[in-house]
């Protein structure tokens, strides 16, 4: 009674105007009335009979509910369009030390011949204060059709300059500034590929009262197979590249069907990608990032994960819906082996120490150690709750209990020890950087870092939404951390334990691979 006389107190007209109920987003905040002098009195004496219903019992029902989440402002709304080929706009700054702007941006648009195709922006708002702090920014991508592309426009309704936490708007003479293409891009059916604008805010003020956006637009240029990290965004049919050296991405690569994982071999100059959607592992030249060739995965009723021998001569296949693991012969092409499984095969590695493949079985709930020549079952480890993804360091085997939320660790050397902690909600993957064990917790949204030996947890990091595959590069002492619901990558400074950094990418990643 008390709660729902709360209700009917915070919902009467004489707390908002009729049109807080609409209010969706920042502009409809905004855009509120403020209170008459007569709406704030009623307001100032129905505040005393609001604390006091509070304090005999409203209280008790607000705990009940949890505290309230806060929307991050800063979140990505990239919506894609359909097309034949796939284009991805970023932007960086000249000069960082710039004067901060803002520009509030209606359209984004590509010219090819006699049209104009329009694509889909990440935010309306883009100011050279966030784009410091993240050091490139996605400000739109879409699906367009395959031809030649000259010119790229962006429409700008606002700009402002921004000084003392206030912004001081600028005059904009023209509704779209036309940015030209330094050659003709010419773009195939199925392609994926990049353009970078580079933001010389010094020279996009005139006058101290006009704005023209001053930009240096340029296509991809990827560099040679050092110091890079490809990442598989399967909702676009895309990987990404990006510079380790300087964390942005400087290029994209169309593969169909879905790709999910990856794994290189820079003595062969190759990387392998697993795409579900056409039961297949497309082999990619490093040196060039072009496709090579596409082997055909059969008696398969969805690939779901891979693991490619250290030499690459082979490739393990999980089949979670049948059930089964395959083994690939790439350089053939053709199926060497095949084995039924526990229910739900859900993650394998290829152990190279100790020369097994472990795979863990959700729904029977075992880690299975496998002969990766023959695939017979050589040693398999129950488990408390649904495995998922597994690491063996120094003779310990640590699992990563989906169900549990919790982590199992196996003394192979000693046998039958075994011992277990707690972690965040829904821990899925493991890295060991500096003896310590990071892990990706998918339903907290964070990564915890443990002892390795003794298992405890010493922190735990706040990441982006979903955070799945990680990776670490050593020599840079950083830990890369794909998000397959938030924006992008967190980048994660392992001397510091601090995330440093956020790679926008305004998709879901499924996989991630250094290449140095």
């Amino acid at each position: 009674m008390i709660r729902a006389a709360i209700i009917r107190l915070f919902s009467t007209k004489y707390f908002f105007s009729d049109q807080v109920a609409s209010m969706n987003s920042l502009s409809h905040v905004r855009n509120c009335r403020l209170f008459s002098m007569k709406e704030s009195c009623l307001l100032y004496n129905v505040v005393p009979l609001l604390l006091f219903l509070l304090a005999i019992g409203g209280l008790s029902g607000c705990a009940q509910q949890g505290p309230a989440v806060k929307r991050d402002q800063s979140s990505l709304s990239l919506q894609d369009s359909p097309g034949d080929v796939k284009i991805s706009v970023f932007m960086s700054l000249k000069d960082q030390l710039g004067p901060s702007l803002m520009m509030q941006v209606d359209g984004l648009e590509l010219f090819a011949g006699e049209a104009w195709v329009p694509l889909s922006l990440s935010r309306r708002e883009i100011t050279s204060r966030e784009i410091v702090t993240t050091g490139q920014i996605i400000v739109g991508r879409g699906g367009v059709p395959a031809g030649r592309y000259r010119k790229l426009r962006l429409r700008i309704k606002k700009a402002a300059l921004e000084r003392l936490g206030e912004n001081i708007f600028l005059a904009t003479d023209e509704p779209f500034f036309d940015f030209i293409l330094p050659a003709d891009l010419a773009l195939r059916k199925g392609d994926s590929s990049s353009l970078f604008l580079t933001w010389d805010t010094a020279s996009s003020v005139q006058n101290k009262a006009m704005f023209m956006p001053k930009m240096n637009v340029a296509t991809q240029s990827i560099p040679l197979t050092t110091d890079l990290a490809y990442v598989a965004c399967p909702e676009i049919n895309t990987l990404y590249i990006i510079r380790t050296d300087k964390n942005r991405v400087c290029g994209s690569i169309g593969i169909s069907g879905g790709p999910v994982c990856l794994a290189a071999n820079v003595k062969r100059n190759r990387l392998y990608v697993l795409s579900p959607g056409d039961s297949s592992i497309k082999i990619i030249e490093l040196t060039s990032n072009r496709q090579l060739d596409q082997m055909r995965i059969p008696h398969i009723q969805q690939a779901t994960y891979m693991a490619v021998s250290p030499d690459g001569d082979w490739a393990y296949i999980l089949d979670e819906k049948g059930d089964q693991l395959l083994r690939l012969d790439l350089n053939s092409g053709g199926l060497a082996g095949s084995i039924r499984l526990g229910s739900r095969p859900r993650f394998v590695t290829y152990l190279e120490n100790e020369n097994f493949l472990a795979v863990s079985t959700a729904y029977s709930q075992e880690v299975l150690f496998l002969d990766p020549d023959t695939l017979s079952i050589l040693k398999t480890f129950s488990t408390g709750g649904s495995p998922d993804g597994v690491i063996v360091q120094d003779g310990v085997l640590y699992i990563a209990e989906d169900s549990t939320s919790t982590v199992t660790a196996y003394d192979l050397n000693r046998g039958g020890s075994q011992y277990r902690v707690n972690v965040g909600r829904r821990p899925r993957r493991f890295v060991f950087a500096n003896n310590r064990l990071y892990l990706s917790n998918y339903g907290s949204g964070s990564v915890s870092i443990l002892r390795a030996g003794q298992l405890n947890v010493l922190r735990e990091l706040k990441v982006g939404d979903r955070p799945y595959e990680m990776v670490v590069y050593p020599a840079r002492q950083w830990l890369y951390v794909g998000e397959q619901a938030g924006r992008g990558i967190s980048v994660i400074d392992l001397s510091s334990s601090k995330v440093v950094q956020t790679i926008e990418l305004g998709t879901s990643v499924s996989d991630l691979v250094l290449v140095n």
